[in-house]
C-alpha cells in the first residue's frame, strides 16, 4: 500500500465561535499543521501515512495526537516535549470569501522547533512512497537540521522528496533569510508544490511557467502551483499545463493546499510521471483542495477517497 511520511509542525487551529454572553469569548480547537494535514489526507484517500514531529506534553499536544491516531496516522515517531515548552496555537480568522489569516501563539522555543537530528531515524522512511515537509521547520534549529537529515535520508533510500513550501512570511526574520534557507531544500526535492502568492517572494518570478523553469533547472522532477479559484499549474521535463478549479461552496480554505498535495502524491505513487499521470494528479489535487474548502478546520473537511471520486467523476471534467 502507498505510504507517505510527513515531517514538520503540528498546531491547534483555534476558531472563534459565536458568543452568547458579553463576558465570554468561546473558541473551538481543531488540529492542523501542513505536514500533519497531508498525512491525514493521505489516510482518508486510502493510503498509509506517518507523521514525524514534536509536540508539547500538554492539553493541545494530547488532543492532536489523539486526532492523528483516530485518522490512522502512525505517530510512533512523534516526540513529546516537557513544559514550559508548549504545542503551538494558531488563531484563525476567516474572511467572507473563505480565505484566512493566522495569528500564532508559540512558546520560545515551540515544541515543534525542538525536533532534533537524533529524532529522525532511517526506519521512519521504510516503505515510503514519498517524504514530505514544508518550510516552517526550516526557520530555526534544531528542527532545521532534522529536516535536512530527513530529506537526505529519503534521497539515500530512493524515496522521492515532496517539498510543499507553505511560506509564512511573518514567521521569518526576512524574505531574504527565507530564500537563503529554502533554496538548498528546493535542490533536494523531486516534487515541489507552491501557491501562486509564494512565487514572487521566494523565486522572484510572477508566472508559474517561470517558476517551473527555475525549479526543474535546479533538479526537481515535478512542479505544482496551486492557483486558488483559477485551478492549478503542473510541469515536468518537457511538458506543462493547467487544470481548472472545481466549483464548490467554499467556507474555509485552511488545509486546501495540503489536500491538493496529498491527492496528487497518492495518485502518483507507483505510477510513471508522464504528462498524462501528472495532469491527472493535478486534477485530483484540485478536486481534493476544493472539497477541503467546504468545511471549517484543516482536517475536518479533508475528503475521503469516495468523496474525491464522486467529485472527479461527476461530470467527467472539472467545471
Amino acid at each position: 500500500m502507498t505510504r507517505i511520511v510527513s515531517l514538520g509542525e503540528v498546531v491547534a487551529d483555534i476558531y472563534r465561535q459565536e458568543a452568547t454572553s458579553p463576558v465570554e469569548l468561546p473558541f473551538v480547537a481543531r488540529p492542523g499543521g501542513a505536514p500533519a494535514n497531508v498525512a491525514v489526507a493521505a489516510c482518508r484517500l486510502g493510503a498509509e501515512a506517518a507523521f514525524v514531529g514534536s509536540v508539547g506534553d500538554d492539553l493541545f499536544g494530547s488532543f492532536i495526537l489523539r486526532a492523528l491516531r483516530a485518522e490512522g496516522v502512525d505517530t510512533s515517531q512523534v516526540v513529546l516535549q516537557r513544559p514550559p515548552t508548549r504545542t503551538s496555537l494558531a488563531f484563525v480568522e476567516i474572511s467572507a470569501d473563505g480565505d484566512r489569516e493566522f495569528t500564532f501563539y508559540r512558546s520560545s522555543p515551540a515544541a515543534d522547533e525542538l525536533l532534533g537530528e537524533r529524532d529522525v531515524r532511517p526506519e521512519a522512511l521504510s516503505g515510503a512512497a514519498f517524504a514530505n515537509f514544508g518550510s516552517i521547520p526550516l526557520i530555526r534549529e534544531p528542527v532545521r537540521s532534522a529536516t535536512l537529515r530527513f530529506a537526505r535520508l529519503a534521497r539515500e533510500a530512493g524515496v522521492p522528496v515532496a517539498f510543499d513550501v507553505n511560506f509564512r512570511e511573518h514567521l521569518w526574520e526576512s524574505v531574504e533569510a527565507a530564500r537563503e534557507v529554502v533554496a538548498p531544500l528546493l535542490g533536494l526535492a523531486a516534487v515541489v508544490k507552491l501557491s501562486d502568492d509564494e512565487l514572487r517572494p521566494l523565486l522572484g518570478v510572477e508566472e508559474p511557467e517561470e517558476a517551473a523553469r527555475l525549479l526543474l533547472g535546479r533538479g526537481a522532477s515535478l512542479v505544482f502551483v496551486s492557483l486558488g479559484p483559477r485551478g492549478a499549474f503542473y510541469a515536468g521535463e518537457g511538458f506543462s499545463g493547467r487544470v481548472p478549479a472545481f466549483r464548490v461552496e467554499a467556507v474555509d480554505a485552511t488545509g486546501a493546499g495540503d489536500a491538493f498535495l496529498a491527492a496528487a502524491l497518492v495518485h502518483l505513487a507507483g505510477r510513471g510521471w508522464g504528462e498524462g499521470e501528472v495532469r491527472e494528479a493535478a486534477r485530483r489535487g484540485a478536486a481534493a483542495g476544493a472539497l477541503a474548502c467546504t468545511g471549517y478546520g484543516a482536517m475536518s473537511a479533508l475528503p475521503t477517497r469516495e468523496e474525491l471520486e464522486r467529485l472527479v467523476s461527476a461530470s467527467g471534467a472539472p467545471g
